[in-house]
């Protein structure tokens, strides 16, 4: 059976709730059953192309660094005096990313401005204004009911990705919040926020993709509604899509490293 015959098995299964508003039951038990007994245990090598990664580890992953990323911007919230959770992260993934070091690159979307003897000014009003506007897309009405990891074990059930695909999200989110600064990750936006990545990521990174109908379905979007999600993500990552296996390997590790500081603290 190819990947179409599966595709088109999974649209004619049960009904899927489409609503975010509606919290969904699932068995999480030891992380899926899907997960092999020593899923969890990961064995990176940068000497390799490959990672020895199973993709529930991968997600796994992923879920810890956004809720990591979601602490840090409550400690922000909450005082000055926790600016340095955020500061760490930054710090770790500057530091295990030499490619990170180098400044930042002018963004590559800009509106045109009106007259002024200030035109870098000018530019950079509009990009700030920009980007807020792409960030609220992200927002919803009302916090969804679905944990975060229930969220992206659903998504897994009837969307299983690749590991690639879970750790390229997780490098994506992590430089639009952590990096660039230009979201912020809240319960409100989250799981938006993940389903946009992971539909991106499988994209650049994929020959074939799930029907979009299907995906926004199980992600509990419109169509429509996935379709603005998808772009304003592109643009609020600067349309910088490739990754390699040593930036995935980076970015495991550095969430590795960061659970392994929380856990001492």
């Amino acid at each position: 059976m190819d990947v179409r015959d599966a595709n088109r098995d999974k649209e004619e299964g049960p009904d899927i709730p489409v609503g975010l508003s509606r919290p969904t039951q699932l068995t999480l038990g030891s992380f899926g059953r899907e997960a092999d007994s020593s899923a969890t245990t990961l064995t990176l090598s940068i000497d390799t192309e490959a990672l020895d990664i199973s993709p529930v580890a991968a997600l796994e992953l992923l879920c810890m660094n956004i809720e990591r990323l979601g602490r840090a911007t409550t400690e922000i919230a909450e005082g000055p005096s926790t600016t340095a959770a955020s500061a760490s992260i930054e710090q770790t993934h500057v530091a295990s990313d030499p490619s990170r070091q180098e400044a930042k690159s002018p963004r590559a979307t800009e509106f045109h401005c009106f007259r002024t003897t200030d035109h870098s000014a000018c530019r950079e009003r509009r990009e700030l204004l920009q980007q807020s506007v792409l960030a609220r897309r992200f927002t919803s009405k009302r916090e969804p009911p679905i944990p975060l990891r229930e969220y992206l074990l659903r998504l897994h059930r009837y969307c299983p990705m690749s590991t690639a695909v879970y750790l390229a999200a997780s490098v994506y989110i992590t430089k639009m919040t952590a990096v660039e600064g230009v979201v912020q990750v809240v319960p409100r936006n989250v799981h938006r926020l993940v389903l946009a990545g992971l539909r991106v990521a499988m994209k650049a990174l994929e020959d074939l993709s799930y029907p979009h109908r299907h995906f926004a379905k199980v992600g509990g979007v419109s169509e429509r509604e996935l379709s603005k999600l998808e772009v304003s993500f592109c643009f609020l990552v600067d349309f910088e899509l490739r990754v390699d296996a040593q930036m995935l390997v980076t970015e495991a590790r550095s969430i590795q490293s960061s659970a392994g500081s929380l856990g001492e603290n």
